[in-house]
């Protein structure tokens, strides 16, 4: 029986198992190849390496990361699980696959710097078979930057979910004039296999990935992305070295605020323009001012000690390690936390409680399980196994694989609340019964039901009442408690500002003078806006505040140092240059000054924190997956910080 319908794919129809639809026929035109090189097998190391099901994921979905990072000197390889032959100019499988590889290299090329000399041929590429096992991949290597390199398994293209989920045993495409000569089947372990055998030959510090569970409430996604992240999470599960894992969304981005910048989204096209000749049907939705990570770090991966130095859990390899600075200003660690059950995703969320222990919070991705680790006293020992905390959807019914990432803050008496944006885009939370004491059932908080993913924002005012907040396409969603130590009920939406909508989760921080502040990126611009309390805290002022930026996406880390008269709050984000710009306010309670780069490469988000002598320190995780902090020389809202310096 033939279970394949169709799925839209850009503004046209591929063949998949998610969709109904029509067919479009593909265009016509042959590819120019090269003959193939020698087999060869030494690959040498690159420390960004992206897998996607077909050629043009990378250049929709996780542009503009992998141009940056090009730019910036990284070695990086793309690995195509597919030849993506339904598509593709020509009048064969084999045709249409190898133009599609023409248009991917004409746009590495691009992104590289490397020119066009000849438009008819692929002179800056060289291309060799590479044996894994018994199977043969093709990879070709930019002759001007040999680090660049694309590799193409070459599987038929929308049979991957079969492949992964229903014992289908594929053959693979052999491309025109290409380097492979014969075909190759694989069953669902072999296509781990292969992948694994490349993340150990090159050795990435950064894998990005496509969604292995795409936000059900949007565009469907094709199941080859999502098989694609399947097997690329399988294979990574073997490697013993340090990776920083991303997750890119794919089709349901196009029903999100635009995130990328002018210039960023300009940069992309012009690459994506280099790969549209060879794919006649390659016409993007709304995909090239956009691109959302489905799990990103968020910002509140720091915490302190009860003695005030900062400790950073970060995950690697799906698991939480955690590293922290001693009181001579050296730092320790990595320490694994124990076993999770399972690999986590990369949000977590460090909190320091009243005993001054700290406690650690993950989303589990095996089973979808929201967790939890605490330390058994100050600086004291992590528990073999972590917590159970379960899934709001198991009790209230509804997809339990859509939910979020955590976010906690303390009620006035010391107990917990633990929040998660449940599956059918509202707001779900679980508190303890008493501080550091059990936790009772899962309770709906009623009031959302657009609530995006990437993470929600929560703190306790000075009053002592706890507010969450949460980014839906509209704006900004709230909720405070009826009383310190009450019930959260939902308190409508922050004010907005000229019709502009958030492009990121929301992150929430105190003024000098108590007050909450409240700031998010703007869709489609490089500005932040702030929405902050009146004087008092009675209401909201009902004009935001744009604050400009140096672009990029993602929530901005804050932070209100240092303590004492001249508090003030500091605003960190990642840039359009993937590195990390700053702001702060240029007095107490007051408008904020030019923002300032602060350098670096870093993969996600930035966090914050102050350390034992009130210094601030910036944390970010580089290309290495290396944790890196940039410290200020001494406290004080006007002190400048350091060089970027590596620990751990």
């Amino acid at each position: 029986m033939n279970r394949f319908r169709w799925v839209r794919r850009g503004n046209w129809l591929r063949k998949s198992g998610v969709v109904a639809g029509a067919v479009l026929l593909v265009g016509t035109g042959v590819g120019v190849g090269r003959p193939a090189a020698a087999s060869e097998t030494a690959t040498g190391t690159v420390q960004y390496m992206n897998v996607v099901a077909h050629p043009d994921d990378d250049l929709f979905f996780m542009n503009p990361d992998i141009y940056q990072s090009i730019r910036s000197g990284m070695p990086t390889v793309t690995v195509y699980v597919t030849a993506s032959e339904i598509s593709g100019n020509g009048d064969t499988p084999e045709q249409k696959a190898r133009s599609l590889q023409r248009g991917v290299e004409d746009a590495y090329a691009r992104m590289a710097g490397v020119p066009d000399v000849d438009p008819t041929a692929q002179e800056e590429w060289t291309g060799q078979s590479w044996t894994i096992g018994t199977r043969q991949v093709e990879r070709y290597s930019l002759l001007a930057r040999p680090d660049v390199q694309l590799v193409f398994m070459n599987l038929h293209d929308a049979r991957l979910g079969e492949v992964y989920d229903e014992g289908l045993t594929d053959t693979t495409v052999i491309p025109a004039d290409g380097t492979v000569t014969s075909s190759y089947s694989y069953t669902k372990s072999d296509v781990v296999d292969v992948i694994a055998s490349m993340i150990s030959s090159y050795q990435p510090t950064v894998l990005r990935l496509q969604d292995t569970i795409p936000d059900a409430r949007y565009w469907p996604d094709h199941v080859d992305h999502f098989a694609t992240a399947r097997f690329t999470t399988d294979a990574a599960a073997r490697y013993p070295g340090r990776l920083a894992q991303v997750t890119y969304r794919n089709y349901n981005i196009t029903d999100v605020p635009a995130n990328l910048t002018d210039d960023a989204a300009a940069a992309k096209e012009s690459f994506f323009e280099a790969y549209r000749p060879y794919d006649d049907f390659a016409t993007p939705l709304n995909w090239l001012d956009r691109m959302y990570y489905r799990w990103p770090t968020g910002t509140r991966w720091v915490t302190r000690t009860a003695d005030g130095r900062p400790q950073a859990f970060v995950v690697r390899n799906g698991e939480v390690t955690t590293l922290w600075q001693a009181a001579d200003g050296s730092w320790s660690g990595p320490l694994v936390l124990g076993d999770t059950g399972g690999a986590v995703v990369p949000a977590v969320v460090a909190v320091t409680n009243t005993d001054g222990t700290l406690q650690v919070f993950a989303r589990r991705l095996l089973d979808h399980h929201l967790i939890t680790a605490r330390q058994s006293q100050p600086d004291g020992t992590w528990p073999a196994t972590w917590t159970d905390l379960g899934n709001p959807n198991l009790d209230f019914g509804g997809p339990a694989d859509q939910v979020g990432v955590p976010a906690v803050t303390a009620n006035a008496d010391g107990s917990l609340w633990l929040f998660v944006k449940d599956g059918g885009g509202g707001v779900c939370g679980k508190r303890q019964h008493s501080a550091g004491g059990t936790w009772g059932g899962w309770i709906d908080l009623l009031g959302g039901a657009d609530v995006q993913a990437g993470g929600l924002a929560t703190i306790r005012s000075d009053d002592g009442l706890v507010w969450l907040f949460a980014s839906t396409r509209d704006g900004v969603l709230t909720w405070r408690q009826d009383a310190p130590n009450g019930d959260l009920l939902e308190d409508g939406m922050l004010p907005t500002l000229d019709g502009a909508v958030p492009a990121s989760p929301p992150s929430v921080t105190k003024n000098h003078d108590g007050t909450l502040e409240v700031l998010y990126r703007e869709a489609g611009t490089t500005s932040m806006i702030t929405t902050f309390q009146a004087a008092g805290g009675a209401s909201w002022v009902q004009t935001p505040v744009r604050l400009g930026g140096h672009g990029g996406i993602g929530q901005p880390a804050l932070l209100t140092a240092p303590p004492g008269d001249d508090a003030r709050i500091m605003v960190f984000e990642r840039n359009d240059d993937t590195g990390v710009s700053m702001t702060k306010q240029g007095a107490p309670d007051s408008p904020y000054e030019s923002w300032v780069d602060l350098g670096g490469t870093i993969v996600d988000y930035p966090a914050a924190t102050i350390n034992a002598t009130d210094a601030v320190v910036v944390f970010a995780i580089g290309a290495d997956a290396n944790l890196y902090v940039r410290q200020q020389v001494t406290a004080g809202a006007n002190s400048a910080f350091g060089a970027w310096q590596v620990v751990g």
